[in-house]
């Protein structure tokens, strides 16, 4: 054995609390830490998915419903809407919200727009 204060005797013995395991555990503690956080999103993700007919079971409307929506431009889209028989318009976006008003439910469907036959146009006089 060599002497207390010598060289060979502080080689010797490490420090206190200066060992591998000073810096490991801390490491290995926080990658426990975020696999389980993880494992929890995912759990909650599933436990959500089985939950949702329970927690919305409250909220739904059999007399409104959306039946086709259109977008007009980036911002803007044309709604049809559905509240008990009868269909209405709905302009979303943009500034504000606007209601279009009600539709007319005929039999006959409007013919779909089409080029004008050269015979049935007419020039406009113009106006006294």
């Amino acid at each position: 054995m060599s002497a207390p204060g010598t060289a060979a005797a502080s080689i010797a013995q490490p420090a206190a609390g200066l060992g591998a395991g000073a810096f490991v555990m801390p490491v290995i503690t926080c990658i426990v830490a975020f696999a389980l956080v993880i494992g929890l999103i995912f759990l909650a993700r599933y436990g959500l998915r089985f939950m949702e007919p329970y927690l919305l079971k409250g909220r739904q409307t059999p007399n409104l419903a959306v039946m086709e929506s259109v977008a007009v431009d980036q911002r803007r889209r044309v709604s049809v809407i559905r509240y008990g028989q009868k269909k209405g318009l709905v302009l979303t976006g943009g500034g504000s919200d606007v209601f279009m008003g009600w539709v007319e439910d005929g039999d006959a469907a409007m013919p779909a727009p089409g080029p004008v036959p050269s015979g049935l146009m007419h020039k406009r006089s113009p106006k006294p």
